[in-house]
């Protein structure tokens, strides 16, 4: 496969993010773009981004957001909250077909090696484990709680928190690889109070914790590695294209920076 890489050194807003990754599905979707893409991003403000099934009142704190700063957006894939703040992002939209035409579960577990792949070439010991779904907490938990189809560990404590959706011939799957960690203002941005930020320590850590010194520029020459060696064929860098740009900043205005989409789920 020839591969696209996108990867912008400039943080961008909620509602920004997320309309360039539905923008990259929609392109692979409708048959415009046939290439598979790894996006690479960060974010600005501080963002949580709640899945598509949360439940606005119930997933999030909305005067301490606003007192904190942080903006919200809803994700077109499902999952629970992530506070997006020291982190690097990645999002894959690729065609299903080749190396993804298998299920959900086939294309996460191959994306899974590729993550796993990346963190190792940070000198982290990472342990790819299969968790039983059943176990999965209620519906305020924050995304790193709960179980993916397949967790990427380290030192028993999951490091990335990832999500995907799937069309006709198309899927998008990102996610969040935290750097560092502010575990009381998760738990106060989700509404589950500051008591709760000790649990989510045990259970989930930011690459600092076993790197101190990582940077951001570091984390991204990993992913390339990690990517280019686990699905090997050729690499491009781009931007977005000219129609990708136009429609990202469309869905931006009409769907992710409403209230509309954000509280309730109603698309433009």
């Amino acid at each position: 496969m020839t591969w696209r890489l996108i990867d912008e050194p400039l943080a961008g807003e909620g509602p920004w993010n997320m309309a360039v990754d539905e923008a990259l599905f929609g392109a692979i979707e409708s048959g415009s773009e046939p290439r598979p893409v790894l996006r690479l991003y960060a974010w600005s403000p501080a963002c949580l981004s709640l899945g598509y099934h949360q439940e606005f009142e119930a997933a999030c704190d909305p005067a301490y957001l606003k007192s904190r700063g942080f903006s919200v957006v809803r994700r077109p894939t499902g999952g629970k909250a992530v506070l997006h703040d020291d982190e690097l992002t990645y999002a894959v939209a690729a065609p299903i077909t080749g190396e993804f035409s298998g299920g959900l579960k086939d294309t996460y577990s191959k994306i899974a090696e590729a993550l796993a792949a990346s963190i190792s070439a940070l000198g982290i010991a990472v342990e790819l484990k299969q968790r039983a779904r059943a176990v999965s907490p209620g519906g305020m938990a924050p995304c790193f709680l709960v179980p993916s189809e397949k967790e990427i560990l380290a030192g028993g404590r999951k490091i990335i928190g990832s999500a995907q959706f799937r069309g006709k011939r198309a899927f998008l799957q990102h996610g969040a690889i935290p750097l560092r960690l502010d575990y009381e203002a998760l738990a106060l941005a989700t509404g589950n109070g500051a008591g709760q930020a000790a649990r989510y320590e045990r259970a989930f850590a930011g690459l600092a914790d076993f790197k101190p010194a990582v940077e951001a520029a570091e984390v991204r020459k990993a992913m390339r590695a990690g990517f280019s060696a686990t699905f090997g064929g050729d690499w491009m860098e781009t931007g977005l294209t000219a129609d990708e740009a136009s429609e990202a900043e469309r869905l931006r205005r009409c769907k992710y920076s409403r209230d509309e989409w954000n509280r309730r789920r109603m698309p433009c």
